[in-house]
């Protein structure tokens, strides 16, 4: 008799955890949460901070804007999904939301995992030869929750201070010096040069595919120097431009 209620009490429990982990599995098959970095789609390319350089900002721009990635984990949205991001840290009482920078309401679409997002950085003059952090993180909601511990949250490093980029003279192993391509540095080059472009290019790499944020291969600094060409030529040729031909410290400019 008491081997029977032995037996009965550990079926019982195997029955018990056997429903707890069945709740479980239904559990996390519902749940979707957001992972959130820096740089590209792939593994490889991901990094949890970035730099956001108000001295290289494109002449002329009003908005600009650095872009993040989030991947889905979890059940496929059915319907689009708003997701906010919130700061968790850093200086915030000196890079104010608003005046310094904008973190829109963002929108996961139907069907999809993942995609590009934008947090944008307004016109200002008052962060010269200053710099600050602030940390950012997904807003949860009844939709989402904060993803994966690595990927739970965005370091953003802000400054207006001119600096050079690394590689523009420098000639390691794995990288192709920038001045092949675009010529002699200068401040005004550089910023007409991410206008033109789109982005700081920051590195050319002599193989492989691009992944970290800023990199562009060798076929593609080709196509961004005739690119800039192409773009300085128009602009010396428009007569809405007082400044024409677009000039540094060292003369008109050229790539």
């Amino acid at each position: 008799m008491k081997k029977q209620i032995i037996w009965i009490g550990i079926i019982m429990a195997w029955m018990l955890c056997a429903c707890n982990e069945e709740d479980k599995l239904m559990y996390d098959q519902t749940e979707r949460s957001l992972n959130l970095w820096f740089g590209s789609e792939l593994y490889s390319g991901r990094v949890d901070s970035m730099v956001y350089n108000y001295a290289y900002r494109p002449l002329g721009t009003e908005l600009d804007s650095i872009q993040f990635y989030v991947k889905l984990i979890g059940k496929s949205l059915e319907e689009d999904c708003p997701f906010e991001l919130e700061v968790v840290g850093g200086d915030s009482s000196s890079l104010i939301e608003g005046k310094h920078y904008q973190l829109p309401v963002y929108v996961l679409k139907a069907g999809v995992s993942g995609g590009y997002f934008p947090i944008y950085f307004k016109n200002t003059s008052d962060l010269k030869n200053r710099e600050f952090t602030i940390s950012l993180a997904l807003k949860t909601n009844d939709w989402l929750t904060i993803g994966t511990k690595e990927y739970s949250g965005l370091k953003l490093i802000v400054k207006d201070r001119e600096e050079k980029p690394i590689y523009w003279d420098n000639d390691p192993e794995q990288f192709i010096p920038l001045k092949q391509f675009f010529g002699t540095y200068s401040l005004t080059k550089y910023q007409f040069m991410i206008k033109v472009i789109g982005k700081a290019v920051t590195r050319v790499i002599y193989r492989g595919k691009p992944t970290a944020p800023g990199e562009v291969s060798y076929a593609e600094a080709l196509y961004l120097q005739e690119k800039c060409r192409v773009a300085l030529v128009e602009y010396n040729n428009n007569p809405d431009n007082p400044d024409r031909p677009l000039s540094d410290e060292y003369g008109p400019i050229s790539f």
